[in-house]
């Protein structure tokens, strides 16, 4: 991979398909699913040497089950009262040294360390493989559906690939 092809925009792209979300918890059996969003947008920061330099990426969280008690879809009006999936930012600007991420989920957010794996996989078609992890209280964002939890901590944990362009099929 030559080094240019990690600054010019647009040369990269998320591969979807190897992307992975999850918070969970410790509760008294073991590690407990919160959330595995089934999607994420946002943008990975990449240095010219190929290091991940930051991050910004928005997870969208399942509605609580009352916002279902939309109109029916047949409804003219369906489009117009459809709540929209709550959703959780996470970012970080600068992952050198101690690195540290922000979480927002509406208007509550917290800071808390991560940590980061972001290693370049060589090959006929290569790619970056990003793994990141922080843990912050439950009680500090309240997410949805998390408010019966006792405060404890809950972990943030995403897998994903980034490929140049040209190696990425198109999505159907």
């Amino acid at each position: 991979m030559a080094t240019s092809s990690h600054i010019e925009p647009g040369s990269w792209r998320i591969v979807l398909e190897a992307t992975e979300a999850r918070l969970t918890t410790n509760g008294r059996q073991g590690p407990r699913p919160l959330y595995a969003p089934s999607r994420l947008d946002g943008s990975f920061y990449l240095r010219p040497t190929g290091t991940l330099a930051g991050f910004d990426l928005h997870l969208p969280l399942p509605l609580p089950p009352h916002r279902f008690s939309s109109p029916r879809p047949s409804s003219p009006r369906f489009s117009s009262h459809r709540a929209e999936p709550p959703v959780l930012h996470w970012e970080s600007a600068e992952l050198d040294g101690d690195a540290r991420a922000w979480l927002r989920f509406g208007s509550l957010e917290v800071c808390s360390p991560v940590s980061v794996m972001c290693a370049e996989i060589p090959g006929e078609r290569p790619y970056v493989k990003i793994v990141l992890e922080t843990v912050f209280w439950s009680g500090s964002l309240r997410l949805p559906g998390s408010r019966w939890l006792r405060p404890r901590p809950v972990t943030l944990r995403l897998f994903t690939e980034i490929r140049n362009a040209e190696h990425v099929r198109p999505s159907a």
